[in-house]
């Protein structure tokens, strides 16, 4: 049982994924990272739609920065199975680095929304503004 908030009300909603979809997969287990790669883009999206809803780290001058160097280095990429084993490398690197938490996940970081942006770029062949213009917020300098 999971509980969900759905038009300002919190009501108890039964689970329709297996437990194992929360958890990180070990770094050595191959799996499909497509789905990940579409939910975080969905989320990007989103969350670019509503500037209040935006994480406030999002906003800074760093986070954007390290967005256009990471979007950079995947420009090469031309095709989405080439762009998920090149994020799955990424998360196996991450996975060893940090161990999984209960807690609920902190919004995408950098590498992950680049990553997500190149997703959508790839699957439409249409290619994304800045970051900055993206969200349409003025960067602020990072603290």
């Amino acid at each position: 049982m999971t509980i969900v908030a759905r038009r300002g009300r919190v009501i108890p909603e039964p689970r329709r994924r297996p437990l194992g979809f929360d958890r990180s997969a070990p770094p050595d287990t191959p799996r499909a990272v497509g789905p990940d790669l579409s939910r975080i883009a969905l989320d990007i999206v989103v969350r670019s739609l509503d500037p209040a809803a935006m994480p406030p780290r999002w906003s800074t001058h760093a986070f954007g920065r390290e967005v256009a160097l990471v979007r950079a280095q995947l420009a090469p990429i031309r095709s989405r199975p080439a762009l998920a084993d090149s994020y799955r490398r990424e998360a196996a690197v991450a996975a060893t680095a940090t161990p999984p938490t209960i807690d609920p996940p902190e919004p995408p970081g950098p590498v992950r929304v680049a990553y997500a942006i190149r997703w959508l770029e790839l699957g439409d062949a249409r290619i994304r503004p800045s970051w900055e213009a993206w969200t349409g917020l003025a960067v602020r300098p990072s603290a």
